[in-house]
């Protein structure tokens, strides 16, 4: 008899000191039992709260029918555990916990001990990282200094793309432009000006790009932007209206304002100009180039 006393003493002070939260329900009603201070401490619930009510009528487990169905299915497996389930607090928190389940016997009457962990900092944290993780992958395809894609961003998108196009027998079209007289801007009014000239230039291709486009900065001055099912009657026209636009931009040089910014621009497409990034893209500078011998400030398609 004192060895079955020490027991349930030894039991009872594990119960109450646990640093999870513990429920005894009657496995034939779901009726609770009984239920330790840390779950009262983490729910807000008074012990009265819990005491004699099923499991699903306590507002922590406000899910009814998922927590009869889940008796149920208890009461024949006699194991249940989920490793992430949201618990609504009496504050109106959420936390979230791992509940595990399972059928004893207790003097020979079955009873159901439900424990619970929270694990709202684990997954409070698992979440920063995961928001870092997804800021440092963003980080590393964008150029920091315009906020576009970066080159190799582009060159490993622009393969996918082609598969893609290729199998559904799409067009896809390549815009390849750059700043007319960069290096005059540069050398006479500093670098610093010719960096707001190409954060500006990013600005205004970002505004007048659709969501599936891929706009990047290739290097130096020089701008791609990607542009996937798109006709070669509206790759022009798209092309033609960022040449305008750009004649409205304004940069701040030495206290002015000045609109002198235009960009000569080439213009490829797939399949009739390659079938590959490198001879898209080559074809795309090709035009490019003939728009500078061109007379600069203008669009021309790849031959």
């Amino acid at each position: 008899m004192k060895n079955l006393r020490d027991s349930e003493l030894r039991y009872r002070r594990l119960f109450e000191a646990a640093q999870d939260g513990i429920l005894i329900l009657d496995a034939s009603t779901g009726m609770i039992e009984d239920v330790n201070p840390y779950l009262i401490k983490i729910l807000g619930y008074t012990r009265e709260e819990f005491i004699k009510k099923k499991l699903w009528e306590v507002g922590a487990f406000k899910d009814i029918q998922a927590n009869q169905n889940a008796f149920e299915t208890l009461k024949e497996d006699e194991y249940i555990r989920y490793d992430n389930l949201p618990l609504r607090a009496k504050s109106g928190d959420l936390i979230q916990v791992e509940f595990v389940s399972n059928v004893y016997l207790v003097d020979e009457k079955k009873v159901i001990q439900c424990s619970i962990r929270d694990i709202t900092k684990r997954k409070n944290d698992q979440n920063t990282l995961l928001k870092k993780d997804a800021l440092l992958r963003e980080q590393s395809v964008r150029d920091h200094l315009t906020g576009l894609f970066n080159r190799r961003y582009m060159e490993e998108t622009l393969d996918r793309e082609l598969l893609r196009v290729g199998r559904k027998h799409l067009l896809l079209g390549i815009v390849m432009l750059d700043v007319d007289h960069f290096k005059r801007f540069n050398d006479t009014c500093g670098h610093a000006a010719g960096d707001d000239i190409l954060r500006e230039v990013g600005k205004m291709l970002l505004e007048h790009v659709r969501g599936e486009d891929i706009p990047c900065r290739y290097g130096g001055d020089e701008f791609i932007i990607v542009m996937p099912d798109t006709s070669r009657e509206v790759l022009r026209m798209r092309a033609e209206l960022l040449c305008e636009t750009c004649h409205y931009i304004p940069i701040p040089l030495k206290g002015l304002t000045i609109n002198q910014v235009s960009l000569s621009v080439g213009v490829a497409f797939f399949p009739r100009h390659g079938s590959t990034c490198a001879d898209l893209l080559k074809a795309a500078d090709d035009a490019l180039y003939c728009a500078k011998d061109g007379g600069r400030d203008r669009v021309v398609l790849a031959a």
